[in-house]
């Protein structure tokens, strides 16, 4: 993995805190493993996710872009640097293989859970929940979420998903009898 340095960094780890007025890359671009399109992530969600040694080695965490594709390894990229989970100190619940598979950092759902509610009451507050919650307490995606962004969208997909998969489950299962 080779670093380089930049200027005009809008986080300097050198330092103590960060600059809430750092920028996003605007667009997407393709990733360098998966070729899947890469949303821009600001440099303070690195800030919070990278592990210690991983930041020492990066000057500056601006420009890097965010791939969400579940198969593909890489979490964050930037020019000829590439993050995984290895470099992170957080588990990315939408990668294939994670446990848990969390899908909203700031209360806590995860894949597992939503399948829980969802055996149990053939339903899930999780949306419900969240939305909430962000409104009363409010939330930190920005920092916690390892995309940077609102979960919302994540859950309502991970529902729509563990829905089909449990409907397929008790297809088959008929099926056999």
């Amino acid at each position: 993995m080779k670093f380089f340095k930049t200027k005009n960094c809008s986080i300097d780890l050198k330092s103590e805190g960060d600059n809430c007025c750092s920028t996003q890359p605007k667009g997407k671009i393709e990733c360098p493993s998966c070729g899947k399109m890469a949303k821009g992530v600001l440099g303070k969600t690195l800030n919070c996710i990278l592990k210690e040694e991983i930041k020492l080695n990066i000057e500056c965490l601006d420009g890097f872009h965010y791939c969400k594709s579940p198969s593909c390894p890489i979490v964050y990229f930037r020019d000829d640097i590439t993050l995984t989970q290895k470099d992170l100190s957080v588990v990315v619940g939408l990668k294939d293989g994670a446990t848990p598979s969390i899908v909203c950092y700031c209360f806590d759902w995860t894949k597992e859970k939503i399948r829980d509610e969802i055996m149990a009451k053939n339903k899930t507050v999780a949306l419900e929940d969240i939305k909430e919650k962000m409104n009363s307490i409010g939330c930190r995606c920005e920092v916690l979420n390892p995309s940077g962004g609102c979960c919302l969208g994540d859950v309502g997909n991970m529902i729509k998903e563990v829905k089909k998969e449990l409907s397929t489950t008790q297809k088959n299962h008929i099926d056999t009898i």
